[in-house]
C-alpha cells in the first residue's frame, strides 16, 4: 500500500500538469500587416491603437480566420517593397494592376473609392481630361499607382512626396498646383488642419477605383484562407457595415 501510495502520490502532479495544459488555449498565430502609417480615414494611430476604416475591415477577416494582426505602419513605398519582398503576410490598400496581379494575390474589392484632384481655393485650374493638366506641378505619393493614363502622362510635372500629408502642404504652400489623392483622405486632411476653406475639390474624379487587399505570391496558403473570410464577411454584411460606419 506505501508503494502504491506513493507512486499515486507521483502520478497526481503529472496529471495535474495535464489537465493545464489540456485546458489552456493553442498558441495564437500572429500575422504581419502592412499599411501606411498616416492614411485617414482608413488606416491611422489613435491612442497607441491602429484604427481607421480599412484596418477594421483587416482585422475583422483576421478574426474570422483566428488569427492576431501584428500591425507594421510604414510609408507608403515601404509597404509595397515589404510586401513584395515577401516580408509580411498581409498589405493594403492596393488596386488591381498587371505589377500588382504579378507580385500578389489580391482580395477584394471590399470598398471603392474616388481618387480626384484638389486644388487650392482661388485657383482657376478645372479638370475634364488629362490634357487640362499639361505644365502643371501635380503633387503625388512616391509609389502610388493613380490611373494608367495618369500615371504614363508627359503632360505635366508630377512632384513626389512620402506621403499625402506632405502633398497636401506644399500645396498650401504653393510648391504644386494641384494634389492627387483618395477623396476621403484628402476631405480628412483638409478638416484636421482646419483649412478647408483654403482647397477645394474638382468635380470630375480621376477615376472610381475598387481596393483590394493582397498576400505575397509566396504566401498562397494564407491567402486562400483570407480570401473564405473575405466572401464570407462580405455576404453577410460585415465589411459594408464597416464602411457605412465609417461613412458616416
Amino acid at each position: 500500500m506505501r508503494v502504491l501510495g506513493t507512486v499515486l502520490g507521483c502520478i497526481a502532479p503529472l496529471l495535474v500538469a495535464a489537465m493545464i495544459f489540456s485546458s489552456a488555449p493553442a498558441r495564437a498565430e500572429n500575422w504581419l500587416v502592412a499599411s501606411e502609417d498616416f492614411f485617414p480615414p482608413y488606416n491611422f494611430t489613435l491612442r497607441g491603437k491602429r484604427t481607421g476604416m480599412d484596418t477594421e475591415i483587416v482585422e475583422a477577416m483576421l478574426k474570422e480566420i483566428g488569427v492576431y494582426p501584428v500591425h507594421r505602419p510604414m510609408t507608403w513605398p515601404e509597404v509595397v517593397r515589404a510586401h513584395d519582398e515577401n516580408e509580411v503576410d498581409v498589405a493594403f490598400q492596393f488596386f488591381t494592376s498587371p505589377r500588382r496581379l504579378e507580385r500578389g494575390h489580391l482580395i477584394g474589392p471590399y470598398r471603392v473609392g474616388a481618387t480626384v484632384l484638389m486644388v487650392r481655393s482661388n485657383s482657376d485650374i478645372g479638370y475634364t481630361g488629362i490634357e487640362d493638366l499639361r505644365g502643371l506641378r501635380v503633387g503625388v505619393v512616391e509609389g502610388f499607382e493613380y490611373t494608367p493614363e495618369f500615371d504614363k502622362s508627359q503632360l505635366f510635372e508630377k512632384v513626389p512626396s512620402s506621403s499625402s500629408v506632405v502633398s497636401f502642404r506644399r500645396l498650401l504652400l504653393g510648391r504644386v498646383d494641384a494634389i492627387a489623392g483618395d477623396l476621403q483622405v484628402l476631405k480628412y486632411l483638409a478638416d484636421s488642419e482646419g483649412r478647408t476653406a483654403s482647397v477645394k475639390i474638382l468635380p470630375k474624379p480621376l477615376a472610381m477605383v475598387p481596393r483590394y487587399i493582397s498576400v505575397p505570391k509566396a504566401r498562397a496558403d494564407k491567402s486562400d484562407r483570407l480570401r473564405a473570410a473575405y466572401e464570407k464577411l462580405k455576404k453577410d454584411g460585415t465589411i459594408d457595415a464597416i464602411v457605412r460606419n465609417w461613412d458616416r
